[in-house]
């Protein structure tokens, strides 16, 4: 008789266990976070910025990048890393934080948002155009002094204009999100 009183413990002792886990994992209840949404003026949502993920931003003092920590009340909490080089005892560098500390921003200080790198940016900002009309422009003028020959003014022109057309779209590329008419930062409230 005692055998079976202590496996009558035993079981209501598991079930006793089983329902304090499956009782505290109903109580627990996520709070939902404040965030960030960066959209264009038609409505469409470009980034959404969340506590825990990276941010880089300019304010009117610079650029301020780091983790967002947490956002409230219009505030954005940033942890940034100050991260070196550091020598090994080998001679080669590594990465090292050499120390970490908390920003603090309204969101309404933010005038804009860099765009990340997408790929073949070289294509895209100009610099493979520019690179190459110069380099065969100053290619055939060394080409045509080496070898006693007269310049060939057309390709010459060719090749300038291929740099020229590097150098605009250089210069129409948008490396950021200017948060004003055409962009705007909005601060979402979730409590």
């Amino acid at each position: 008789m005692p055998l079976r009183e202590t496996i009558d413990i035993r079981k209501m002792l598991r079930y006793l266990f089983l329902f304090i886990i499956l009782g505290s994992t109903f109580v627990a209840r996520a709070q939902p976070s404040d965030f960030l949404a960066l959209k264009k003026k038609n409505g469409i949502t470009i980034k959404n910025y969340f506590a825990g993920i990276p941010i880089d931003f300019y304010t009117a003092r610079g650029e301020v990048s780091g983790i967002i920590r947490k956002i409230d009340k219009d505030t954005i909490y940033i942890t940034y890393h100050d991260v070196r080089m550091a020598y090994t005892m080998w001679g080669t560098q590594v990465p090292d934080t050499v120390t970490s500390y908390d920003l603090r921003y309204s969101y309404k200080d933010i005038i804009a948002i860099p765009k990340k790198a997408k790929g073949f940016e070289f294509v895209r900002d100009g610099s493979i155009f520019i690179l190459g009309g110069t380099g065969f422009t100053v290619l055939h003028l060394v080409n045509s002094a080496i070898q006693s020959q007269p310049v060939n003014w057309k390709t010459v022109g060719i090749a300038m204009g291929v740099a020229g057309v590097g150098v605009i779209m250089r210069l129409l590329r948008k490396h950021e999100y200017k948060i004003g008419k055409k962009y705007t930062l909005n601060y979402i409230n979730m409590k």
